[in-house]
C-alpha cells in the first residue's frame, strides 16, 4: 500500500472523541439533554471536578475493596442511595446506570406475573412495550386527552397530547378484571403532567400499584414553580432520568420505591439484578452522587435562579406575534376526544414550565429547528411536525436564554415580513377506508380504534413475511413503528395496520420526521405476521 493511500485512509477516519471535542469547542448551545448543558462553571465549581476536562479515565474503576458493589450495596453506594431517597421522599432509591429503561423494565416485572395483564398509557415509552413483550403481558391502553386552549395553533398545526384522565383509569379497571399494575408517563415528552394523586388513589382502591415513568421530571418538587414529584402523590414506583433535566451524565437515572409502596423491596432488587449491568460505571455513580449532593446543598439557590430565568424568558417572548410558547402550568385546558360527560372534560392541567414547546406561524417544526441550528447555532431537543422542544435545566445560563430569546424575536420579525395569513387547522392526509376517501389529522398521535389481534409477545414470535408498507393495510404488524424522539410507538406487534396508520406514517416521512423501529431502514417495508 502506497504512502499516499495510507495518508488518505488516515484522513478519512473519524474518531468519536475527536469529533466531540471539536463540536464542544464550537459556540453551539444545547437546548437539549443532558441537563448539565456542558456548563463548565457548574461542573468545575459545583460538582468538584468529577467530570473534569475530557474523558474521566482517572476515576474509572471497578468493584475494588472500599468502593462497595452496586448489586450488594452495604457501604458508600448504599449511603449514596439513601441520600437520594431522602432528597426525593422515597422509602428507598436505586442507582440506574442503564438509564430509565432499566428501571422501567425492572418495575414492570416486579409488579406483574408472566402472561399477566397491564393497564398502560398508550403514549408510554417503548421500554414499557418491551417489558410487556418480554413478560408476555396482555396490554390494555389508556389514551391521552387532546389539548384545547385559547390559541388555535395548539389545536391545529402544533397539536399535542394532553394528560391521562383519571375517569378513564376507573373505566378501564372496571371493564378489565385481572389488571396487575397501572403505568403512566408523567410528565410527557412535551411536559404535560397527569393527575398522579387521583390516579394513584384509583389504582390503590383496586389494590394494584401505580408505576410512574417520571423520567422527564427529575427536577420536580424542588421549587414551588414546578409540579410536585409523583412519590409525594402516592405512586408506588417512580423512575427519574437525572441526566434529562439535572446536572448528571447521560444514562444516569434513579428508581424509587414509595413510602407506602405495595411492591416489596426484594422483588424490585431481583429484577434490577437482571436488567442492571453487572459492570456499573463508577464515573456514572459518582456523577449521580454529586448531582444529589448539589441539589441537597445548593438546590434552593439554583432553582430560584433557574425559575427567574424561565419566567423572564416567557414574559419577554409573550408579545411575539407569530411565535407561540405552550403556556406554563395552570393556563392550559384539555378536552376529551369524546365527550365523557364529566367535569374533567375542561379541567385545567399542569405543564412543566421548564419545557419550552415552541411553534411558529408558517414554519414546520423541522424548518424552525433548522433555522435555529443554521442561523443561531441553537440545537433543540426535538422537532415535531408543528413545533420544537427546547429543553431547559438549572444549568442553562443567562446567555443561553438570551440567545434563544433574540433568535425567536428575529424569526418573528422575519415571519412578519413574509407571512400570509392562513387558516390554522390540523394538517390532514387522505386514505381509502374500503368505501370512500377519508381524511385524518396527522398530529392525532393515536387511533383509538386500532385492533389488537394478539399480544405483543405472540406477534414477536410469529412467522413473519415482509410486505410494502403501502400495501400492508389489514395485516398484523410484527414490528414496532415509532417516532424518535420520543420513542412512543405508533403501532406495536400484534396490532392491525390500517389505511389511516399508513397515511399518517407516510405523511410523517414526507415531512422528514424520524420513523424508527422498522427492520427496513428505508421505511418502505414492514414485517407482518404470517398467520393470524
Amino acid at each position: 500500500m502506497s504512502n499516499k493511500i495510507k495518508e488518505t485512509e488516515q484522513k478519512e477516519q473519524n474518531f468519536l472523541y475527536e469529533k466531540l471535542k471539536e463540536y464542544c469547542s464550537s459556540d453551539a448551545y444545547p437546548f437539549h439533554m443532558p441537563g448539565h448543558k456542558r456548563n463548565k462553571t457548574l461542573i468545575k465549581e459545583l460538582l468538584g471536578g468529577v467530570y473534569g476536562d475530557g474523558m474521566p479515565y482517572q476515576i474509572d474503576i471497578t468493584e475494588i475493596d472500599g468502593f462497595d458493589n452496586l448489586h450488594h450495596a452495604e457501604e458508600i453506594l448504599l449511603e449514596g442511595q439513601k441520600r437520594a431517597a431522602d432528597l426525593y421522599g422515597a422509602e428507598e432509591s436505586f442507582y440506574l446506570i442503564n438509564g430509565s429503561t432499566c428501571g422501567i423494565l425492572a418495575s414492570v416485572f416486579a409488579c406483574t406475573a408472566q402472561k399477566g395483564k397491564i393497564l398502560m398509557a398508550r403514549n408510554c415509552h417503548k421500554a414499557v412495550y418491551h417489558a410487556a413483550e418480554l413478560r408476555e403481558l396482555e396490554t390494555v391502553y389508556l389514551y391521552p386527552q387532546l389539548f384545547s386552549d385559547g390559541d388555535t395553533i395548539w389545536q391545529g398545526t402544533a397539536q399535542i397530547n394532553g394528560p391521562i384522565a383519571p375517569e378513564d383509569v376507573v373505566k378501564a379497571l372496571k371493564r378489565n378484571p385481572g389488571i396487575e399494575v397501572v403505568v403512566i408517563t408523567s410528565p410527557t415528552y412535551d411536559g404535560v403532567v397527569s393527575d398522579v394523586k387521583r390516579i394513584a388513589e384509583i389504582a390503590h382502591n383496586y389494590k394494584i400499584p401505580l408505576i410512574v415513568d417520571e423520567a422527564h421530571g427529575a427536577h420536580f418538587g424542588f421549587h414551588s414553580y414546578f409540579p410536585e414529584n409523583s412519590l409525594k402523590h402516592g405512586a408506588d414506583l417512580v423512575i427519574h432520568s437525572l441526566h434529562k433535566t439535572l446536572p448528571s451524565l447521560t444514562q444516569t437515572a434513579l428508581l424509587h420505591r414509595g413510602k407506602k409502596s405495595r411492591i416489596n423491596s426484594e422483588r424490585v432488587r431481583k429484577y434490577l439484578d437482571i436488567f442492571e449491568t453487572s459492570s456499573p460505571s463508577y464515573v456514572f455513580m459518582a456523577g449521580i452522587d454529586q448531582c444529589i449532593r448539589l441539589i441537597k446543598e445548593q438546590g434552593a439557590e439554583l432553582f430560584d435562579l433557574y425559575t427567574r430565568r424561565i419566567q423572564r424568558f416567557r414574559e419577554e417572548t409573550a408579545h411575539l406575534a407569530h411565535i407561540h410558547l405552550l403556556p406554563d402550568r395552570g393556563r392550559v385546558q384539555y378536552s376529551s376526544e369524546r365527550d365523557s360527560g364529566t367535569d374533567d372534560k375542561n379541567k385545567r392541567v399542569v405543564v412543566d414550565p421548564g419545557k419550552l414547546v415552541i411553534a411558529a406561524d408558517s414554519l414546520s417544526g423541522q424548518e424552525l429547528a433548522e433555522i435555529l441550528r443554521r442561523e443561531y447555532h441553537l440545537e433543540v431537543e426535538m422537532a415535531a411536525a408543528g413545533y420544537v422542544i427546547a429543553l431547559t435545566s438549572l444549568a442553562d445560563t443567562e446567555k443561553g436564554f438570551l440567545r434563544l430569546k433574540n433568535a425567536l424575536i428575529h424569526i418573528d420579525k422575519m415571519i412578519s415580513t413574509t407571512y400570509v395569513e392562513r387558516q390554522r387547522k390540523a394538517p390532514t392526509e387522505t386514505y381509502y377506508d374500503g368505501q370512500a376517501q377519508q381524511t385524518v389529522p396527522t398530529e392525532n398521535r393515536f387511533d383509538r380504534d386500532t385492533k389488537q389481534v394478539m399480544t405483543i409477545a405472540k406477534a414477536a414470535e410469529s412467522n413473519m413475511w415482509t410486505v410494502d408498507l403501502g400495501d400492508s393495510a389489514g395485516q398484523v404488524s410484527g414490528e414496532y413503528i415509532y417516532l424518535y424522539p420520543p420513542g412512543i410507538p405508533l403501532v406495536v406487534p400484534g396490532e392491525q395496520i390500517t389505511e389511516k396508520l399508513i397515511a399518517r406514517i407516510q405523511d410523517m416521512q414526507r415531512k422528514g420526521l424520524e420513523i424508527q423501529g422498522l427492520r427496513d431502514y428505508t421505511g418502505k417495508k414492514v414485517d407482518v405476521c404470517r398467520k393470524v
